[in-house]
């Protein structure tokens, strides 16, 4: 392998969030072997915003396994690295014959693989971007490679800029924003993930907030949460500047959308980590279950630009915080920009 271009197979064909959480790894990844060839494979809807890491080269989808099997063959891969590992895609690879098999040792598909990195990922003791890092730590020991560079600094999604500039002014004409003052997108839905804030809750940040400043509200959510939204608004005072952004299943214009706002709130979601990706600044709301924690599950923007709460109770539906501090602590946040 060493007197080839390495072509290694990338495997995270699970959500959105897990899948931006392997960027930083693979622009790690990229900087030591920057000859290599690296092919995600993912899932289906997410094509699109995988071709938009730019450590990415080319995207496999997943599809039933005659299909898949036929795709990967082509490639002749040398390596492969399950960040996500299923039976399904594990039995596959083996059967492939893929000469370096990467996975965490974790569940049966394990055994598919021929090298193995015990992680304990469930006791969350560091973020998940970093559990990441360490599977591709294990490939650099694997090949004997030593002298690495650092990781690359945020933003690990890149847009040019004469395209923010233009999205952003696009937005501010068609919902007919006020241009002088920041721009605050807020994402109640959970995808199903974890739980969030309530409608309540939503709207009592959006209410405090707008105390502070005459702030444009955009309401950011997915086309199955309308409900949701029109509730938030219904129940929103007159004198909050709120717009509800028309929901789409498109990758680029959700990216280009989430790059106009000045702050992304939400929940522990995809196009939370979709903001952190782009370096935006954030305020996130975690469960406190272990798993789920604001530690395991942070984005992979600045450590400035983030700021987090975690659930006050274990128990109930929604996430319960300090409202006051919590109000407080996002002025705080916003006037630092």
């Amino acid at each position: 392998m060493s007197d080839k271009k390495p072509v290694i197979l990338v495997v995270r064909n699970d959500k959105m969030g897990d899948l931006i959480l392997v960027w930083p790894a693979l622009a790690w990844l990229k900087m030591n072997i920057p000859d290599c060839k690296i092919v995600i494979l993912v899932s289906k809807k997410f094509r699109d915003l995988a071709l938009m890491c730019e450590n990415i080269d080319d995207v496999i989808c997943d599809d039933d396994l005659s299909k898949l099997k036929k795709k990967i063959t082509s490639f002749n891969f040398d390596i492969s690295i399950c960040f996500f590992s299923t039976f399904r895609i594990g039995y596959l690879l083996n059967k492939i014959g893929i000469p370096i098999r990467i996975a965490p040792k974790t569940k049966i598909a394990q055994f598919f693989h021929n090298f193995r990195l015990h992680q304990k990922r469930s006791r969350s003791e560091k973020p998940e971007y970093e559990y990441n890092m360490d599977i591709v730590n294990y490939m650099f020991e694997i090949l004997q490679r030593d002298n690495l560079v650092n990781v690359d600094e945020p933003p690990y999604l890149k847009l040019k800029e004469e395209e923010k500039i233009n999205h952003k002014n696009n937005l501010i004409e068609k919902y007919m924003l006020n241009s002088e003052k920041k721009i605050i997108f807020v994402h109640p839905s959970t995808g199903g993930s974890s739980k969030s804030l309530s409608v309540d809750s939503y709207v009592q940040i959006c209410e405090g907030l707008r105390g502070f400043d005459d702030y444009n509200f955009m309401l950011h959510y997915t086309p199955e949460d309308e409900i949701i939204i029109d509730e938030i608004i219904s129940k929103l005072s007159s004198r909050v500047r709120v717009n509800k952004l028309k929901p789409s299943n498109d990758m680029i214009n959700m990216v280009l959308n989430i790059s106009a706002c000045d702050i992304f709130i939400a929940g522990s979601t995809g196009p939370l980590h979709v903001a952190g990706a782009l370096n935006k600044k954030t305020v996130g709301f975690f469960p406190s279950k272990k798993s789920s924690t604001s530690l395991r599950w942070q984005t992979i923007n600045s450590f400035k630009n983030r700021l987090d709460f975690t659930d006050k109770s274990s128990s109930g539906k929604h996430i319960t915080v300090d409202y006051k501090r919590t109000i407080l602590e996002i002025q705080k946040h916003i006037s630092s920009l």
